[in-house]
């Protein structure tokens, strides 16, 4: 066996680690968002309880300071991607990556991760997480904290 064809691999996988480290610089409004699970609770207003995944897991999404880099699960799949921090609450999601199982609430699933990438802003009021874009007054996402 040669070590060239595992090169590219390395090679990908040094750039991905990489990309990952952590930011120490984060103010205390962007500390309450990163590092904890919000349990999705609506999508444009309507209300969201389990996901179709599991009868017992709710959909939710976490932002994890190391990297920018965001895990969640929607209704059907699991899924990742990333994130940046702006000024103030300044919050823009890359398009996320899911896995491609599907289900009877896929319809659902799309329009929380088509809002995933719409959001320019957040707001965080007490237990509750609120992804706004950048033309509507109303959330388009709201989530709440998962107990610890």
């Amino acid at each position: 066996m040669t070590i060239r064809p595992l090169l590219p691999l390395a090679l990908l996988a040094t750039f991905a680690l990489a990309s990952c480290e952590k930011d120490n610089g984060a103010s205390p409004t962007q500390s309450a968002l990163l590092e904890t699970r919000w349990l999705l609770a609506s999508v444009d207003n309507a209300p969201v309880s389990l996901s179709s995944y599991s009868g017992t897991s709710r959909s939710y999404i976490e932002f994890v300071g190391l990297g920018k880099c965001t895990v969640g699960l929607g209704p059907c799949n699991n899924f990742s991607g990333r994130f940046s921090l702006g000024g103030g609450q300044q919050l823009s999601i890359a398009p996320q990556i899911p896995t491609r199982a599907t289900c009877p609430v896929q319809a659902l699933e799309t329009h929380y991760l088509d809002n995933l990438a719409l959001t320019a802003r957040y707001e965080i009021s007490g237990p509750e997480l609120r992804l706004y874009d950048a033309a509507a007054a109303a959330p388009r996402l709201v989530f709440r904290r998962a107990e610890r």
